[in-house]
């Protein structure tokens, strides 16, 4: 066998176990750095999901740590609870389309191919609290009345994608910047416009780890600052922390 070749294959073979190695606990959620099917649902990897992950590289896997322990302590012991595992990984792709993110029933994956690839800090941990609020959304479906939600969108709005996200996706309309055009129908950004669940999320990542002006836009919007106050009593709803206070002290982070 050619000798560049074979380093290269034991180069792969050993990159497995470190990424296991890595493998941590963090406030009793289960931290993973390796992708193996099993830690996709079983039907995520069948047709027509065809499911597709990558390890993430080992020089990204302490940063990783400290942004999860960060953002796994703005929550209660009790909140936790919901949630089993989260996995940093280089790449996923669902339906043939790569995603940022996503979650299912207990458990979240996560990108992270490097700052300078625009998953930063502030990206990662906006997008573990995105999917995670999807997790609570519907493990407490009758504590966030949707009908009230969809009240403070402008009359003639509409989400637009069928997909729940993928199509917005595929079709780069997934912009998550702060966009005052959608503002004004009750959406935060591009993204929050194609799905009740996504618009959720929106909100969600900016109550625990806000872009500049998401509190200006809540005082300026008046249809912002309605889901924001339904979404803060969602989760007070939740756990008796989750006060308005409790999020603003995370406005100049």
């Amino acid at each position: 066998m050619n000798k560049t070749i074979l380093a290269a294959i034991l180069i792969m073979v050993s990159l497995k176990p470190a990424a296991q190695a890595a493998d941590t606990t963090v406030r009793s959620v289960h931290i993973g750095f390796s992708y193996l099917l099993a830690i996709f649902p079983q039907s995520w990897v069948q047709p027509p999901i065809n499911a597709y992950a990558e390890d993430i590289t080992p020089e990204e896997v302490p940063r990783s740590k400290t942004i999860i322990s960060k953002g796994l302590g703005k929550y209660p012991e009790t909140t936790l609870k919901n949630l089993l595992a989260v996995y940093f990984l280089r790449q996923i792709k669902f339906y043939g389309v790569a995603y940022g993110g996503t979650n299912s029933n207990n458990t979240i994956y996560l990108v992270n191919e490097g700052a300078l690839k625009g998953y930063t800090d502030k990206y990662l941990e906006q997008t573990f609290h995105h999917e995670f609020s999807s997790i609570l959304f519907r493990n407490f479906p009758s504590l966030l009345d949707t009908n009230q939600w969809k009240n403070a969108n402008r009359p003639d709005f509409i989400y637009n994608d069928p997909e729940n996200g993928v199509g917005a996706i595929r079709n780069n309309q997934s912009s998550q910047d702060l966009d005052t055009s959608f503002c004004l129908k009750g959406v935060l950004t591009q993204y929050g416009g194609s799905s009740v669940e996504n618009d959720i999320n929106t909100f969600a990542q900016n109550l625990f780890r806000p872009d500049e002006n998401f509190w200006d836009y809540v005082e300026r919007f008046p249809r912002i600052g309605e889901k924001t106050r339904l979404l803060m009593q969602f989760y007070k709803r939740i756990h008796p922390l989750f006060t308005e206070k409790y999020f603003r002290n995370f406005e100049h982070q």
